[in-house]
């Protein structure tokens, strides 16, 4: 069974954290960094964004 997992930094096309940093900066309003900066907030507050 092949592993069909994918890196961040792979999904998004880029070599390195700082890259995808500029690629969030540069696209606020792409439905992919919309999801993962969702992410990030649940990931900080444990899960839960309603605070």
């Amino acid at each position: 069974m092949r592993n069909k997992e994918q890196s961040i930094l792979d999904y998004f096309g880029v070599a390195s954290h700082k890259e995808l940093l500029e690629f969030m900066q540069e696209h606020p309003e792409d439905k992919d960094v919309l999801l993962l900066k969702e992410l990030f907030i649940r990931i900080e507050y444990g899960g839960n964004t309603d605070e």
